[in-house]
């Protein structure tokens, strides 16, 4: 496998961001990830009896054998006296298998690593399925509260409707796992053109139509690409803020605050919006961009590592520089968003540390207390590092008071990528982990120093209020599972073909009145409801 390849995992924090479709609020403040120390998992037992308790789990793509069987299991049984047997599905049966629980009312003590959407979470709770953990928090999960006393938006961003928190959630304090895409180029395609790095849209454009006709590879073929992606979405993702979009960060990419009214806008029939499109419009059809960008589907990183190995990539708008392998030591990163025609110089792919609700307690659970508990655990020091990097001695040693993986997992004998190594020992592949992201325990062995650098200097740029999701009443979110997957369809297919020419602006009037019909005044109304409890949580 390549080492383009070894870190699939991380994809899941945009999505993160794919999740909070997130998986974002204001007065956040950047966390250390060490918040208490307490192993609150310790000495939970009631009354030291052990106890006994079930789970249902979604199984990450690098886990080894039984997920009963990893490692981290045995050495959490013994600090904290309880037994968790899991029921663990893969996660492409996930979505699946988690429904039929609720539906058949099969439920386990817990839901752990789950990452259920709002509406669910809504549904599940009003049923009475789902637990309010709120209650326990204070006195049961001091690792967490400390979290939540440090930065408000974790907070608000889990309180439901009625005004409870039923969920723990993964939180990324990570910054290169918060902004996403980030931007890179070839830097020796640059040097052998002479070229400057461009600073606006403008200069962008003229940049990459001279890496078009240049063999920078020298196979006597025009196959260079200028610029590329690793996904359909970073296409705009990449540019909102250069062109005044997503003013509120990604977790709400159809909407934000129009800087000019200061009202809600529906940000994709904005005149700002249509200048985007005729601006990629024009990259597309003169193929500056990678003419694949719309056929991706699920292989996209695949695709960037193949493309990058033949040396035809001048740029990338990508989560991670190891989709690029070995070619990754040509590229460098942009300190600052390309600033847009109309002065706008943000970087808008930002989210909040809260990615999404995944661990829940349910009706059935006789030890709600000793529960919180064991999970709480895992937000301590010692549990972070524990859940991320495994057994002392084993996948870990201390360096300087640094845990730091061994060659096991760096440089393992078998050849296996880190998170093979690892697949044995903890569980975090795949993402919506109960604990904390964060760059000691996390970043800093994931995610190379030219990707941290990129996520660090763009993070200058990125909007001061930043939106997390919005919960929906249940009269509401039976409503807008209607209106917002018929206008964000229809919305997504004619962005593509604005793009691509297949459809001309001169149809644009045509595309706002008939998303107009499909009942856009409901969504808004909807959405400012959404907002108004947002913000007064």
């Amino acid at each position: 496998m390549k080492k383009s390849m070894k870190k699939l995992s991380i994809v899941f924090l945009a999505a993160c961001v794919a999740l909070s479709a997130a998986a974002c609020g204001g007065g956040q403040t950047e966390s250390s990830g060490t918040a208490g120390s307490t192993a609150s998992g310790s000495g939970t037992a009631s009354e030291n009896k052990p106890i006994t308790l079930t789970a249902f789990a979604c199984e990450g793509p690098y886990t080894k054998g039984d997920f009963n069987d990893l490692a981290i299991w045995k050495e959490v049984e013994k600090k904290s006296g309880i037994k968790v047997n899991f029921e663990a599905v893969p996660s492409a049966s996930f979505t699946e298998k988690v429904g039929l629980k609720f539906a058949s009312n099969d439920l386990p003590d817990m839901f752990f690593k789950c990452p259920l959407q709002t509406a669910d979470i809504t549904k599940y709770a009003a049923e009475g399925q789902l637990v309010p953990i709120d209650g326990y928090l204070e006195k049961d999960a001091p690792n967490f509260t400390s979290y939540m006393k440090k930065d408000a938006s974790i907070e608000k961003n889990l309180k439901m409707a009625d005004g409870h928190i039923y969920g723990f959630t993964n939180l990324v304090t990570a910054a290169p796992s918060r902004l996403n895409p980030k931007l890179f180029y070839n830097e020796t395609w640059l040097k052998a053109q002479g070229l400057t790095v461009p600073a606006t849209t403008d200069e962008l454009y003229t940049v990459l139509k001279a890496m078009k006709t240049y063999d920078y590879n020298k196979n006597g073929k025009a196959d260079e690409i200028p610029l590329t992606f690793d996904s359909q979405d970073n296409i705009l993702l990449a540019f909102m803020g250069s062109f005044g979009l997503m003013t509120r960060g990604s977790a709400q990419q159809t909407w934000d605050i129009d800087p000019k009214t200061d009202k809600l806008r529906f940000v994709k029939t904005s005149d700002n919006y249509k200048q985007l499109l005729q601006y990629l419009n024009k990259l597309y059809k003169e193929k500056l961009v990678d003419q694949e960008v719309f056929s991706l589907g699920t292989d996209g990183i695949a695709k960037v590592s193949a493309k990058a190995a033949q040396n035809i990539i001048g740029m990338a708008f990508i989560y991670n520089t190891n989709y690029l392998g070995d070619a990754a030591k040509d590229f460098s990163y942009f300190k600052q968003p390309f600033k847009g025609p109309n002065g706008d110089q943000a970087f808008s792919a930002r989210t909040i540390p809260v990615v999404g609700q995944n661990t829940f307690i349910t009706k059935v659970n006789k030890h709600p207390e000793e529960t919180v508990k064991w999970v709480d655990y895992f937000y301590s020091e010692e549990g972070i590092t524990a859940y991320y990097m495994g057994i002392e001695g084993k996948t870990y040693q201390m360096v300087n008071g640094v845990p730091q993986y061994t060659d096991y997992v760096t440089k393992n004998p078998d050849g296996l990528n880190m998170e093979e190594a690892l697949g044995t020992y903890v569980c975090w592949s795949g993402g919506g982990n109960p604990s904390v992201a964060d760059d000691i325990h996390f970043g800093n062995h994931l995610i190379p120093k030219t990707t941290v650098d990129a996520a660090s200097s763009l993070m200058n740029y990125t909007p001061k209020e930043i939106w997390g999701s919005f919960v929906y009443s249940t009269e509401d979110n039976d409503r807008l599972s209607v209106l917002q997957t018929d206008i964000d369809t229809y919305v997504k297919d004619m962005t593509a073909k604005f793009i691509t020419g297949d459809v001309g602006f001169d149809k644009w009037e045509e595309y706002k009145a008939k998303i107009d019909g499909m009942g856009l005044k409901e969504y808004t109304e909807i959405t400012q409801r959404a907002l108004d409890a947002y913000n007064s949580k």
